[in-house]
Order: C-alpha cells, then structure tokens, then sequence
C-alpha cells in the first residue's frame, strides 16, 4: 500500500478519490435531504429532473475527456502556451454550440414535460445549465491533463456545497421542487467561476497557436462512448416516470440513486488514470499495470457495497431516506449489482478511450438499445423493471471486454 501511494497514479487515484467521493458525499446528501423533504411524489420528479442533467452530461463528460487528453500531450513537453489556446478556443466553441442547444432543449421541453407529466417551468430551469455546462469541462479538462488532481476535486466540491446550500435553503422556504432545481443551477454558476480562477497560472502564459485538424475525428469515440454510458445511467429513471406512478417512481429514485453512489464513488480512479494511462501510451511505455491496478480497485470497492446493500438495506434506506422508502429495501441488492457492472465497464471504456483503442465503437449504442428495450416489456412491477436494468448491465460488461482483446 505504501509503495501504490507514493506512485504517480496511487497520488493521483488518492486525491482524485477522495476529493471526488466527498463531492460525491455532498450530492448524495442533497438527494437524502430533497428525498426527506419533499416526499416520495415530488423527489421522484426531482430525480428525473436530475437524470436529465445527468444527460447533460453526455457531452460534458466527453469534453472533458478530449482536452484532458489534449492536455496531457502538451503538458509532457511543457508546451503550456498551446493549453492556453486550446482552451481559449474550445471556450469560443462551446458558448456558441451552447446557446444553440439552448434553443433546441426548450423546445423539446414542451413535448418532454407531456410524456412525463412534469411542469413544463421546471424543465426550462434544467435547460439553463446548458449555457454553461459546456464550458466548465473545458476547464476542468485543463486540470485533469495536467494531473492538478486535488484543484479538479475542490472545483467540484464548491459545486455540490453550493448546490446543496442553496437547495436546502429554497425547499425550507417553501419553493419546493422548483427551489431544488434553482439550487442546482446556482451551484454549477459558482463552480464555474472558481474553475476559471484554478486556471488562472495557464492564462498568464503567452498563447501558442496550434493545429486541432484531428480533434472532430478522434472526438468521435469519446462521443459515442460517454453518451452510451451516461444514456445507461440516465434513463431507467426516466422511464420509471413514465411507467409508475408518482409514489412509486419515487421508491424507484431511491433504488436508482443508491446504486448511483457505487458508480460515482468508483468513477475518481477512471478520472485518475485517464491522463496517466494517456501520457504512457504517448511516451511508448505500458499503460496495462495502470488499468489493472484501476479495475482491481474497482472491483473491490463495488464488492464491498454489494455485500453492504445485500445485508442491511433496510438499514441504509431508512437512515437515508426515512421510514417511507424502506418497503423497496429488499430490491436494493440488484441496484448495486447494475451499477457495479456499469462501473466496471466504464474503466474498461475509459482505458481504451486514454490508449485510442476504442475503433469498433459503433456497436456501444447496441447496448442502450438493449436496455430500453428489456424496460419497455419487463416493467409490470419494480422488481421486473430493476432487474431488466441488472441484465441490461451485464450485457454490456461483457461486451466491453471485447475491447481488450489485442
């Protein structure tokens, strides 16, 4: 153990670790508070609200993937003036792609907020993170290149306690779902603003133009990969609306968001080993060790809660959630075994993406189509639902081990 921590990645997997599982802590903290709160009706709106931020986060995550690698290319040769104008560059693009996705979004608002029965305002309020979201991955894609682990992991710290101040706040005051909502935005407006001030050092240098001819055509992987995974992330909830009724979509949030913190406590050691795995492969040196180091741990922390939720899920729901939630404690085992699979495949996915090895990605959506398949015809009870979620998972698990063949 001593020997992994004073190694490159066993530093960067520790702070990454730490610093993105309280980030984590907060957010889970802000759904336990929203789930007491506001009951099981409304925090099952809030959830899908959520999960459509989370979707969001498709391209988000991709960014940041992209520049982290881009980074990481011109941080080995101290080329700090091209980071600089990559990123002032990516920031001109994703404003304006920004604002035009804007103007889509509010438009398939109206039809969205009829399919799931949810007020057409609040999807509005969700819609505004996209003027920004874009922009913040650009930023935080510049730390994580330049291996700044522990001002990545406060960038997003500052987001959930903003986010959960102001939600907090808004609820107790009576605004309700729409005041949680608000919060959420608030939240990502600061984190956004001290993100750009972590980047202050890289801004002071002389920009250095560079070429970017490829980006479109190596962005592509990424794209395909992070919206397959976080569609798969995303959706169950989504179509649980649709499917249940408001208490027990609800109940089913709970389920989803419980399982939710094994693949958000798993995800800093994919984030860690990204650039690391990245700048090896660059260099010509083997990268395998890293990844296997990442999956091992991986799998041991997804085990541990496994065994956790398999023993006393009744108590983990009812001192998260209340008494209310604790009828659906004995389908909570096959939550964290869905999100477990979702966890190992996405360091898979992330390993081969830091290597350029993901060629054959066009069949990822295969798996969504899978899984939204099995939720439209297994959804008669929750247990049939959750468990075509747990099979759909699998699924793509052992699908993603094709990409480590040589």
């Amino acid at each position: 153990m001593k020997k992994f921590l004073s190694s490159e990645f066993g530093k960067g997997a520790f702070v990454l670790f730490i610093t993105i599982n309280i980030f984590n802590f907060l957010n889970f903290i802000f759904h336990f508070s929203m789930g007491r709160l506001l009951g099981p009706a409304d925090y099952g709106v809030l959830v899908v609200l959520m999960s459509i931020v989370y979707l969001f986060s498709i391209p988000t995550e991709t960014i940041q993937n992209l520049i982290s690698r881009y980074t990481s290319k011109f941080n080995v040769k101290n080329e700090h003036g091209k980071i600089k104008f990559m990123m002032k560059k990516s920031l001109g693009k994703v404003f304006k792609v920004s604002f035009w996705v804007f103007v889509v979004a509010v438009l398939i608002s109206f039809p969205l907020a009829s399919f799931l029965r949810i007020n057409f305002w609040l999807l509005l309020i969700v819609d505004i993170l996209i003027l920004y979201s874009f922009a913040e991955p650009v930023l935080r894609g510049v730390l994580q290149g330049r291996k700044r682990f522990g001002m990545l992991g406060i960038s997003m710290i500052l987001e959930s306690t903003f986010k959960l101040l102001f939600s907090i706040s808004f609820v107790i005051f009576g605004i309700n779902v729409f005041g949680a909502i608000l919060g959420v935005v608030l939240g990502g407006v600061a984190s956004f603003a001290f993100t750009l001030f972590f980047n202050r050092d890289i801004l002071k240098n002389k920009e250095e133009k560079t070429s970017f001819d490829k980006i479109q055509q190596t962005s592509i992987p990424y794209i395909v990969s992070m919206f397959v995974i976080f569609l798969i992330l995303s959706t169950d909830i989504i179509l649980a609306k649709r499917f249940f009724s408001a208490e027990t979509a609800g109940m089913y949030a709970v389920l989803s968001i419980l399982g939710k913190i094994i693949f958000f406590g798993t995800f800093a050691i994919s984030k860690a080993m990204f650039p690391l795995t990245s700048e090896r492969h660059d260099i010509n040196k083997d990268s395998s060790q890293l990844f296997k180091k990442s999956l091992l741990l991986v799998f041991i922390l997804c085990l541990v809660a496994v065994f956790a939720y398999l023993i006393i899920p009744e108590l983990i729901i009812w001192i998260l959630y209340g008494n209310q939630y604790t009828s659906v404690a004995n389908l909570l085992i096959y939550s964290a075994i869905a999100f477990s699979f979702l966890s190992l495949s996405n360091v898979i996915i992330v390993y081969a993406l830091s290597i350029n090895k993901i060629t054959n990605y066009f069949y990822l959506p295969i798996f969504f189509i899978i899984q939204i398949t099995l939720l439209f015809i297994f959804h008669n009870t929750l247990f049939e639902y959750i468990l075509a979620f747990m099979v759909s998972t699998i699924i793509m698990f052992i699908g993603t081990l094709f990409f480590l063949k040589k």
